[in-house]
């Protein structure tokens, strides 16, 4: 039998493998509550209680951190139990449906003893506005109370559905480091914004300057104007439409929408077409930019050039363009981290 202290120690190390993970990617955490029942066989439903942290970590994986109260009774000290609980989950946050497991362990109010805990199921998500979602889930439980593990069960231990409605804040987990400082270098205030997008017609006139056949100065320039069309949206973490786009999802969907199929990941979209040289004055409109947040070679965000030294890219705070030529603080930022270049249409 567990003891209050191996429950504390236990709890301590779930969240040092959460937050540890969490700080080293530099995404924020979406905040999470939910409320619900659950439905143990052979027993009287009980109220659940959820409050804690989710992260996003890679692509649509993710995990959570929770505080979980369980109260069966008429008061709020009647059969209850708290404890700490620890989810997997896969599925993009904040919209859309996902997947999740957890273990957790949890201290008896009455009568002393441990539980530990085990719940499989999904859930669905809808945004209800930036930042915030709003939810249901269903979860298969089961409370183990001889913390025996739940391949050696026994007819005490409780199993059941488990039904909760749940609110998360904080959404979508962004990387900090994935965009430029919104302020000039010193902190002077915001950067100045960099001349008027090219227009498709601008667009087709810098690829032909710069050498491009008529057909593929046509299809780089339609990719330049559906990508210009996204200016303003807000950034979302594995977005790829008009909702929100992520850095490589909106380059993703530019080409899409002319016929040319790219890689969902920015770094294998870095590997696509003919590398060009990482100069300005050697870039087409339609070419895709590589950059490197940590100044090493590992490619950590796209842009997409569309002439008069400008790329648009989706940032931490949406779509917007930013400047490979420009003295700001801004474009300093991406001067420096700019590793590749790579031209999809010859």
């Amino acid at each position: 039998m567990l003891t209050r202290t191996r429950l504390a120690w236990s709890l301590t190390t779930i969240a040092v493998i959460a937050v540890g993970p969490a700080r080293a990617r530099a995404q924020s955490p979406a905040f999470e509550a939910a409320y619900g029942w659950w439905f143990p066989s052979g027993d009287s439903a009980a109220a659940i209680f959820h409050a804690g942290v989710h992260q996003q970590v890679w692509r649509a994986f993710g995990y959570g951190l929770d505080f979980v109260h369980v109260s069966g009774g008429d008061s709020a000290t009647s059969r209850t139990l708290s404890g700490g609980e620890l989810s997997l989950r896969f599925g993009l946050d904040g919209s859309g449906p996902y997947a999740l497991a957890s273990a957790g362990l949890g201290a008896r109010h009455h009568g002393g003893g441990m539980d530990a805990f085990w719940t499989l199921g999904g859930g669905l998500a809808a945004r209800i506005f930036a930042g915030a979602s709003v939810g249901v889930e269903v979860r298969y439980r089961t409370e183990d109370q001889r913390v025996a593990g739940f391949w050696n069960l026994d007819s005490a231990d409780l199993k059941g559905i488990q039904v909760q409605a749940r609110i998360a804040f904080g959404i979508p987990g962004r990387r900090a480091r994935s965009s430029a400082p919104s302020t000039e270098a010193g902190g002077a205030g915001p950067a100045p914004p960099p001349p008027a997008a090219a227009t498709a017609d601008e667009a087709y006139r810098a690829a032909v300057a710069a050498g491009a056949p008529d057909e593929t100065a046509r299809v780089t320039a339609s990719v330049v104007e559906t990508a210009l069309a996204a200016m303003g949206a807000p950034y979302q973490w594995g977005g790829t439409d008009g909702n929100g786009f992520d850095c490589s999802g909106l380059i993703q969907f530019a080409y899409a929408q002319h016929g040319i199929v790219l890689p969902r990941v920015s770094r294998d979209q870095t590997r696509m077409g003919t590398a060009v040289d990482r100069r300005p004055d050697a870039l087409r409109p339609g070419d895709i930019l590589g950059f490197s947040a940590d100044g090493t070679s590992t490619i950590t965000h796209v842009g997409l050039y569309v002439g008069d030294g400008q790329f648009l890219h989706s940032s931490s705070t949406g779509v917007k363009l930013s400047s490979l030529a420009a003295s700001d603080g801004d474009s300093r930022w991406w001067q420096q981290r700019w590793v590749v270049a790579r031209r999809i249409v010859e």
